[in-house]
């Protein structure tokens, strides 16, 4: 039996039956958490390794509920750009000029990454599968990184411009290359060679966006990943369509595809009908509030998403080629907006609001819990909770820059106070994954250079084809209207 006793740690455990505590210990036994309770060092019959955490606070593992972590090669590229410049760089030039070598040292680098800012969980939204070398890279790379998660086989055709040229809502995209027939023999394959139903990395279907592709082939892949026992992760509602709007929860009601199994990201164009048919099919919602907000996407959802799914939204940071992993940060930004969103109407009014309606233990929520949820995997983590597998970061409040820090409330100063240097260890199902500053099971020297290297070969790839964006732009009718 291997056991780790966390000592002596204030504790946010996101457990309503817990609660938090002003100091506590957490023993962990083979992976799993044991026991949460203060002074258990006291028991003579422990015989544990002892992480000394005082001085700091135990929260669970965070989530990133979306991302597309084969973009870490080219990080900030796109810090100021919009959609069109998204598409137009990435789905429609950059995404053809990837190896495999690159999607691997992406994935890899992208989950060490989540691990180095405590984010213990990731969904990963891979849309870039041009043939079976990419899955099988892209897998391997998550894999190799240590990082829990949903790895979303992307079922989108990649070398065929889907977005250009105006096919999608009524022609279908079908692709000589990529058939629909290859798309789910290569999502079975993959499934069956790299995955467990109870393994730390799973499986899940990304299917096209409705925006682009015919009902009929996206139905086909919801019916997919459900034949493969998989999660469904969902980019929807977000294009702004004149005259009424998109209207993805319709079509997927109306062919029975709504279900607890779908997560649903963006939704920042959803029109109140389509919220009503949200309500009750146990979907969940994910919000990448710094993309949406930056890329004109829409104004994060989060109000809507509380409203109208079983437990609130989780969060994503998307795109690193525009934001950042640091998903703290990320968590205070929409508690903010969706603050100043609910107060606006009395600013219009020339008055006070009177009372704190968002909370930071809500934001907490979101990149924790609600994370897990999104990814399916709410019954074994997503919160310090006795009999959940041990994802925990110790985050270091000691120091100038953090003294004077409310003991009483731990909650309010993860979320208000803060970010990923604090963070100092990272257990991952029980094992430590960093201590003390750097990440302990790997060599993360070798997974920069390797990056480093893919990083150089797209860059110069995109100047032999006439930049990120060539010109003049591909014409995208869907975002021209």
């Amino acid at each position: 039996m291997t056991r780790l006793l966390i000592k002596n740690a204030a504790t946010v455990t996101m457990d309503d039956a817990l609660g938090d505590f002003e100091k506590a210990d957490i023993l962990i036994e083979d992976g799993a958490i044991k026991e949460i309770r203060p002074d258990m060092d006291a028991d003579a019959s422990i015989d544990a390794e002892v992480i000394d955490a005082e001085g700091m606070i135990a929260i669970p593992g965070l989530w990133d509920a979306h991302r597309h972590t084969w973009q870490t090669g080219l990080r900030g590229i796109l810090a100021d750009g919009r959609i069109p410049d998204y598409l137009r760089g990435f789905r429609i030039q950059m995404a053809t000029l990837y190896r495999p070598e690159d999607m691997y040292a992406a994935n890899y680098a992208g989950g060490l990454d989540c691990l180095e800012n405590g984010v213990t969980g990731l969904v990963d939204y891979c849309h870039n599968i041009i043939n079976e070398d990419y899955a099988r890279a892209s897998v391997e790379g998550l894999k190799a990184s240590g990082v829990r998660g949903l790895y979303g086989h992307g079922m989108v055709p990649v070398t065929e411009n889907t977005f250009a040229d105006g096919r999608g809502l009524s022609e279908g995209n079908e692709n000589a290359d990529l058939s629909h027939n290859w798309r789910y023999e290569t999502a079975r394959e993959i499934r069956k060679e790299y995955f467990s139903d109870d393994g730390l990395l799973r499986f899940g279907i990304a299917p096209q966006e409705l925006a682009i592709a015919p009902a009929a082939e996206v139905e086909q892949e919801f019916e997919l990943a459900r034949e493969l026992n998989s999660r469904i992760t969902f980019h929807s509602n977000q294009v702004a369509v004149p005259n009424g709007g998109m209207r993805d929860m319709h079509t997927l009601s109306e062919h029975g595809l709504l279900g607890p199994d779908v997560n649903l990201v963006h939704m920042t164009f959803t029109n109140p009908d389509e919220w009503d048919i949200l309500d009750g099919s146990g979907a969940s919602v994910t919000l990448c509030a710094e993309t949406e907000m930056q890329m004109g996407m829409g104004f994060p959802v989060a109000v809507e998403a509380t409203r109208y799914t079983d437990a609130g939204p989780s969060l994503g940071m998307d795109c690193t080629s525009s934001t950042s992993g640091d998903m703290l940060a990320h968590a205070r930004l929409v508690l903010q907006c969706t603050r100043w969103h609910g107060d606006a109407v009395h600013y219009e009014n020339f008055s006070h609001p009177k009372k704190i309606h968002w909370t930071t233990r809500d934001a907490l929520a979101w990149v924790t819990i609600n994370g897990a949820r999104a990814a399916g995997v709410d019954d074994i983590t997503g919160s310090l909770t006795p009999g959940k597998r041990a994802d925990i970061v110790l985050l270091d409040m000691r120091g100038i820059a953090f003294a004077g820090w409310n003991r009483k409330d731990p909650c309010s100063m993860v979320v208000s106070q803060a970010n990923s240097r604090n963070v100092h260890t990272v257990l991952v199902d029980g094992k430590i994954v960093k201590r003390g500053g750097p990440l302990l099971h790997v060599d993360p020297e070798a997974a920069v250079a390797r990056l480093e290297s893919s990083h150089d070969f797209l860059n110069e790839a995109m100047e032999e084809n006439g930049g990120f964006i060539p010109q003049p732009p591909v014409p995208l009718p869907l975002y021209e209207a």
